[in-house]
């Protein structure tokens, strides 16, 4: 039986530091989540969705431009610090804005007279 550490790919820390823009993204999509629903715990699973499917769309947009973006010659230090950081504001500020942009239309497709088709839920 392998475990992770056994196999022959790098290891799970090592990834980390060689990959921190792509590091960043996921930071960044996770604590956007425990930020939002902290902030504001949803009442059921579409009220849920409204907060999730926003976010992992910036994310994935994200995700395919640090995948893009990354460069493999440089070795850990401050610029990948640098770089973690950057990615990591960036997604967050876009999955933020992702999230408010669907509540709006949410809440002008309500307000605008068309049949509430989820309810309020802003």
């Amino acid at each position: 039986m392998t475990t992770l550490t056994d196999r022959a790919g790098p290891h799970p820390a090592r990834w980390l530091a060689r990959n921190p823009r792509t590091s960043g993204v996921g930071a960044a999509l996770a604590a956007f989540l425990v930020v939002a629903f902290r902030a504001r715990p949803p009442g059921d699973l579409l009220a849920a969705l409204i907060v999730i499917v926003p976010a992992l769309q910036a994310a994935f947009l994200a995700f395919i431009g640090a995948i893009a973006a990354e460069d493999r010659d440089v070795p850990a230090g401050p610029a990948a610090l640098r770089d973690l950081a950057l990615w990591f504001g960036a997604t967050f500020i876009a999955a933020w804005l992702f999230v408010l942009f669907t509540q709006a239309s949410i809440d002008a497709f309500v307000r605008f007279g068309a049949p509430p088709m989820i309810g309020h839920t802003v």
